[in-house]
């Protein structure tokens, strides 16, 4: 008998404790459009994008990798990153390409800032060609909800990353970031 309540314990126990782990990793799926100024998006300037993250980097993580970049720079942080998966991205058509870290920030307003980390895909002719992009090897999305769920954001497509003090400071190679527009919680 005492051996049927330990089992009916350990049992409401382990159910407990993955109703919970699945509550702090529960899943967030966001659509919108991409578009380009000027076009620059292969033919019609707007691709429809997906983003889909998986779980919101920790805090010890973060601190983590803000020690990485402040210590060793940014080749350590991007070979850091490269480990790492919180999501992916997808843009138009395109396979997904995995996001390294994904935080979320609740607003005064009521609504969410949404930070995330890529370490970008550079393409072989960047490095043949030894062009200057090589030097901004980070991708960084940062979109802005309301309290609906909805709203906008911008995508660096190729960036640097430093810290001034404790804040992260990103630079765009473009002259201006890519446009995420409707943004919407699925």
């Amino acid at each position: 008998m005492n051996s049927r309540r330990t089992m009916i314990r350990t049992a409401l126990i382990v159910l407990a404790a993955l109703t919970l782990s699945t509550a702090a990793f529960a899943e967030t799926q966001f659509t919108g459009n991409l578009v380009a100024p000027a076009g620059s998006l292969r033919h019609s300037g707007t691709a429809p994008v997906v983003i889909h993250i998986d779980h919101y980097t920790e805090d010890a993580q973060v601190e983590r990798l803000r020690g990485l970049l402040q210590q060793k720079g940014p080749n350590a942080l991007r070979d850091a990153l490269w480990d790492q998966e919180a999501g992916f991205i997808r843009i138009g058509g395109s396979l997904g390409y995995p996001i390294a870290a994904a935080r979320s920030h609740p607003q005064p307003d009521g609504g969410t800032l949404i930070r995330l980390m890529i370490d970008r895909p550079i393409a072989q002719y960047e490095v043949i060609n030894n062009l200057r992009t090589v030097d901004y090897p980070f991708a960084y999305i940062e979109i802005k909800l309301d309290r609906t769920g909805k709203g906008a954001g911008q995508f660096y497509q190729a960036a640097k990353v430093s810290l001034t003090g404790d804040k992260l400071e990103v630079e765009n190679y473009s002259p201006q970031p890519l446009k995420l527009l409707g943004v919407q919680v699925r």
